[in-house]
């Protein structure tokens, strides 16, 4: 039987009150470079990733785009248009492949419901951690 994996994470004092967060590291398809960000989980967030324009833009993530028209939906009940790419996020020794979007409305890089749900999601305030664990 396989060990559990688990990633770990932290709740973040950047907000109030402070926000679950789990460090990323995200490919465009070809692999030949990455980054390492942190993120934040947010349930809210129906897809799977979703980055600010300069981390979208660092990766090349632009050359790998969908022609397909994306419009979310923010709070407050106003639509955006959302460019999507192709990209790889490795999270500890699990790598997935994943759509990963932006818009210029985007000011933290997010993880959503489509990402967490591969994943058993524990979210531990009282003792500041946050845990991935691969089932």
């Amino acid at each position: 039987m396989e060990p559990r994996r688990v990633i770990e994470g932290y709740y973040s004092n950047l907000e109030n009150p402070p926000v679950p967060v789990i460090p990323l590291k995200i490919f465009p398809p070809t692999r030949r470079k990455h980054i390492v960000v942190e993120a934040k989980l947010d349930t809210g967030f129906s897809g799977p990733l979703l980055l600010t324009p300069e981390n979208y833009l660092s990766l090349g993530l632009h050359l790998y785009e969908s022609t397909e028209n994306v419009v979310g939906l923010i709070a407050g009940g106003y639509r955006v248009e959302l460019r999507v790419s192709r990209g790889i996020v490795e999270l500890g020794k699990t790598s997935v492949p994943v759509e990963i979007y932006t818009s210029v409305f985007v000011k933290k890089n997010i993880i959503g419901r489509q990402l967490l749900n591969e994943f058993k999601v524990v979210l531990d305030a009282k003792n500041g951690k946050v845990l991935l664990e691969n089932p």
